[in-house]
């Protein structure tokens, strides 16, 4: 079931990205990344309470609309703030960012999440802050739409 899981995600991954240059459009990346908060939650807080495996790994597919939707996002908002000459700095510092220290921090701080109070908890607390997520992003949305206009 895991394997299964992982395949449904990145199967789902790899059309998201390929089709990104068709749905992202510039200057809605803060919009785009809070809906994809919003799909992390949905998705984190429905896998609270899911217990059958088959429905688990079935649900991964809404991996098509957190993940790659996020990071396409992130990445072009990113080319956006950074000078061209920055670019590819800032891309390394996001991925390093995004990948290396906060997945060792997630991995800790969720295994013992996980450890002390079980799966549920877990997903229930990455929900929670998937939706703070969201809001922080539709926050600095309206904040930058406002400037803009």
């Amino acid at each position: 079931m895991v394997g299964q899981s992982f395949f449904l995600a990145a199967i789902s991954e790899i059309i998201v990205f390929a089709l990104s240059f068709w749905w992202l459009r510039k200057g809605k990346e803060l919009i785009i990344i809070s809906i994809s908060g919003a799909f992390y939650f949905l998705r984190f807080f429905i896998s609270a309470w899911i217990t059958d495996p088959h429905l688990l790994a079935y649900l991964q597919i809404l991996q098509i609309l957190t993940f790659p939707v996020f990071y396409s996002a992130a990445i072009q908002y990113l080319y956006s703030i950074v000078p061209e000459e920055w670019r590819a700095t800032g891309q390394t510092v996001l991925a390093l960012l995004f990948f290396g220290v906060s997945g060792i921090l997630a991995s800790y701080a969720g295994g013992a999440l996980y450890d002390a109070f079980g799966g549920k908890a877990l997903y229930l607390t990455i929900s929670a802050m998937s939706f703070v997520g969201m809001l922080f992003g539709l926050i600095l949305y309206l904040i930058y739409r406002k400037k803009t206009e």
